[in-house]
């Protein structure tokens, strides 16, 4: 990919996310514009490997509240998966972290979506600290994760099932990694725990 077609790439992916934004407004077309978002996911997706590739994949990290970081994130996938009830649990959460608000979005948007697709109709969202590292967790009440993956945990792109690129844990690693403090990278977990459990922890 050149930056012509990383630019084109990024105009397709703002068109459906407008496309996605009038779908919600109709109120009617929930399958479609999970689609458009999932589609225009997938495009962003492929920008950051292109950014990775070029070596100007970069973190702009400021303060944010985790709690309402996933009270957002929350929002949304309710509104894209109404059957499957999205509880939050901030108990323990610190008033704030330091992290790319943005890459962290999407590496959680994506955690959270296999989620919906996967559980069988709970999923919760956590946020709390441990080893002085801010964890964010997306788990679900579904099938949980093979051996194989939770054994490569996104070192290389492997796709979790037969659909979609399977960029998603890759990218979200290659996001937590990119978040260091004082020569310690954040990381990512997988787990089993009545249903999968995906863990980022940044430092």
């Amino acid at each position: 990919m050149n930056d012509l077609s990383a630019a084109v790439v990024h105009d397709v992916k703002n068109q459906l996310a407008e496309l996605a934004m009038r779908l919600e407004k109709r109120g009617d077309a929930q399958q479609e514009m999970a689609i458009a978002i999932n589609a225009a996911r997938r495009l962003s997706e492929m920008l950051l490997i292109y950014r990775q590739d070029t070596n100007t994949l970069s973190v702009n990290s400021d303060t944010v509240n985790p709690a309402d970081f996933l009270a957002i994130l929350a929002a949304e996938y309710r509104e894209l998966f109404p059957q499957t009830t999205i509880e939050i649990n901030p108990d323990k959460a610190p008033q704030f972290a330091f992290f790319d608000d943005a890459l962290v979005r999407m590496a959680l948007s994506n955690a959270l979506h296999n989620a919906c697709r996967y559980a069988k109709s709970r999923v919760v969202l956590s946020a709390y600290e441990k080893d002085k590292m801010v964890v964010l967790e997306v788990s679900d009440d579904g099938h949980g994760y093979s051996a194989s993956m939770m054994a490569e945990a996104g070192a290389e792109p492997s796709a979790v099932s037969g659909i979609g690129t399977g960029l998603g844990l890759y990218l979200a690693r290659r996001i937590a990694e990119l978040h260091q403090l004082d020569g310690r990278p954040g990381r990512i977990e997988l787990g089993n725990a009545g249903g999968a459990v995906f863990r980022m922890m940044l430092p």
